[in-house]
């Protein structure tokens, strides 16, 4: 897996971790380097719009994701 989204405590935030060196560098083609710390250390939250945005930019780059999707009740 290149890449995890899991939900966050907050509702309608995900957070994004990284699980492997391509995925890692796929991030950092997406963001500036003032966010790769961040980003490297699976501290980042999105919300549901953006972490759909980047893993569908993801996978079609050929990167494998885990996207765990939450259902409220």
């Amino acid at each position: 897996m290149d890449l995890i989204t899991t939900p966050c405590d907050v509702a309608g935030l995900h957070r994004l971790s990284i699980g492997s060196v391509v995925g890692a560098l796929w991030l950092q083609t997406h963001f500036p380097s003032a966010e790769w710390d961040t980003l490297l250390a699976g501290q980042a939250s999105f919300s549901s719009d953006c972490v759909d945005s980047l893993m569908a930019d993801a996978r079609s780059a050929g990167l494998n994701v885990q996207q765990l999707v939450v259902v409220e009740s």
